[in-house]
């Protein structure tokens, strides 16, 4: 009898039932207000005049600082500041997660090693949002319209002529899993891959904060190609100084995935802090007027990677303690399932364990297409790829997120 099997039998037979996640009125809603927006903010020729004099103050500073240091033939300004965009995004985030456990620690189950595999993913998901700013100061907020998964998104963003900061805060709740099992467990030799469909979904969320300095930002504009603050009017080219901080939170720790967990080295819940710095380079082509391709590429190495996992004891462990090979019907009883309390509790002896992960090396990548549809209007497109990694003790693993943003923005 294969183990991975008999843990997936065993958690569908305690498993309750989820509730339903789907809050479609919501999400249209969403869209309306998005769609009612548009026309209202684009009928307000000057929003400064409504504003209080802090305020007028404020945004002239900003202005100041969108033309600091320019080379004017290589960069313009748009003399419509103010943008609301509706954007559309396609997301996907893969979680790797692997784990070696011993004979010693499964009370002689296992010979020799074994090792799980789980590949975690979100699904392709659509999101649809708005995002709204000043010369490239603005914030969106974007919601999952659909698919296997649930998701949010929250992006701030502050660009000046050489400097950039972003905040993207990524929410994302699944409960899709590939697995790949191998080693030897009573006797039996396992290598197999199957897809499973974990009882309580696993929730992950990233927030990524990342920051640049451009060494070329006389002439090179990372805000053209990613917030349209600017105009690229030649091509041009930078070296890019950059930092990321990066928290990470996996959490599965539901008694009905005791399986899972068991598998995991009893990991239900992982935390990770991250810092890295690195050096890359961005080039924006401009072939024709209005039209801008941008490419940029950063290796980063972390500074600061620090892990903390929580672990649980499972009634796993209790029904091999009593006989691994007894009838799985007979091991629950007749359809009666045991208080949640005793399907996991904390492991009080190593529940919380914190430790610095050895120094990795991360990427960040990103391309963009934008068209000028005139002063007023503009069509754009970008991608951006992230990777993270996280080892600790027997566990190690990466979180790689993708997306693919569509934008139609409005300068007034």
């Amino acid at each position: 009898m294969y183990f991975a099997r008999f843990a997936l039998i065993l958690q569908a037979k305690v498993q309750n039932k989820t509730e339903k996640n789907v809050r479609m009125l919501k999400k249209y809603a969403l869209l309306a207000c998005i769609l009612a927006l548009l026309p209202l903010v684009a009928a307000h020729a000057s929003v400064e005049e409504s504003l209080p004099d802090f305020a007028r103050r404020l945004l002239t500073h900003i202005d100041s600082l969108a033309v600091k240091g320019i080379d004017r033939r290589y960069i313009g300004v748009p003399e419509k500041p103010w943008q609301v965009v509706l954007r559309g995004n396609v997301n996907k985030a893969a979680l790797d997660m692997k784990s070696t456990i011993n004979d010693n620690d499964i009370f002689d189950l296992f010979d020799g090693e074994m090792n799980s595999n789980y590949y975690i993913r979100s699904g392709l998901e659509t999101y649809l949002g708005v995002w709204a700013g000043y010369r490239g100061y603005g914030i969106g907020y974007s919601r999952a319209l659909g698919g296997s998964s649930e998701g949010s998104l929250l992006t701030l963003g502050m660009t000046g002529s050489c400097y950039g900061v972003n905040f993207r805060n990524h929410h994302f709740v699944t409960n899709e899993c590939e697995i790949h099992d191998r080693g030897n467990v009573l006797g039996y030799t396992v290598d197999t891959t199957t897809v499973s469909v974990l009882a309580s979904p696993i929730h992950v969320r990233s927030i990524i904060l990342d920051g640049y300095y451009l060494f070329n930002g006389r002439r090179f504009s990372y805000s053209a190609a990613y917030d349209q603050s600017a105009y690229q009017l030649r091509s041009a080219g930078s070296f890019m100084l950059g930092g990321m901080y990066y928290y990470g939170h996996i959490d599965y720790a539901k008694p009905q995935n005791m399986g899972f967990i068991f598998m995991m080295d009893d990991v239900g819940q992982m935390r990770q802090w991250q810092a890295s710095i690195g050096v890359g380079y961005a080039y924006n082509y401009v072939p024709v007027k209005g039209l801008l391709i941008s490419g940029m590429l950063m290796p980063m190495m972390t500074v600061f990677n620090r892990l903390t996992t929580y672990r649980y004891d499972t009634l796993i462990k209790q029904l091999f303690l009593k006989d691994p090979t007894t009838d799985l019907d007979g091991l629950i009883g007749d359809g009666e399932e045991p208080n949640e309390e005793e399907w996991m509790w904390r492991d009080e002896n190593r529940y919380k364990t914190t430790q610095m992960s050895h120094v990795t090396l991360n990427f960040n990548a990103r391309a963009s297409v934008t068209y000028n549809l005139g002063e007023h209007a503009y069509f754009n497109a970008y991608g951006q790829l992230y990777n993270f990694r996280f080892h600790h003790d027997n566990n190690r693993g990466n979180l790689t997120e993708w997306f693919v943003n569509a934008a139609l923005g409005i300068r007034f």
